[in-house]
């Protein structure tokens, strides 16, 4: 009998940290995006690229991390990054997505998708 409490136990604790961790998101599966026309229509109906043009390189990352965050929440992986030339002093910053094993890149204040095919399929 004592077995069994201690079992008993275990195993709503368990069921305990599976809701837990359901209802926080963790234990979403997130995926890529399937075709180049839903990339482009979930870029259409996110915000992001509606707000005012920004002016410092941290805003403008700010606004790719918040394109990262809107698809993480529409399940879907986006990456956002950065490139500091230090010849030109300039940055660029950019979201990336993969479709069919080839990344897409776009601006976060302008939503035009570019393909990228020079890496072959990365995944």
């Amino acid at each position: 009998m004592r077995r069994f409490r201690w079992l008993l136990t275990g195993l709503v604790a368990i069921c305990l940290v599976v809701t837990t961790l359901a209802g926080c998101g963790l234990m979403r599966q997130y995926r890529d995006f399937s075709s180049f026309e839903e990339l482009n229509q979930w870029l259409q109906a996110n915000d992001v690229s509606d707000q005012p043009i920004c002016d410092y390189a941290s805003e403008w990352y700010g606004k790719a991390l918040e394109v990262q965050e809107d698809a993480l929440s529409d399940g879907y992986i986006v990456s956002a990054a950065y490139y500091y030339d230090t010849s030109t002093d300039t940055y660029i910053v950019y979201c990336l997505a993969i479709i069919d094993g080839d990344v897409w890149y776009w601006d976060p204040e302008t939503d035009e998708p570019y393909a990228d095919y020079s890496l072959g399929k990365v995944k």
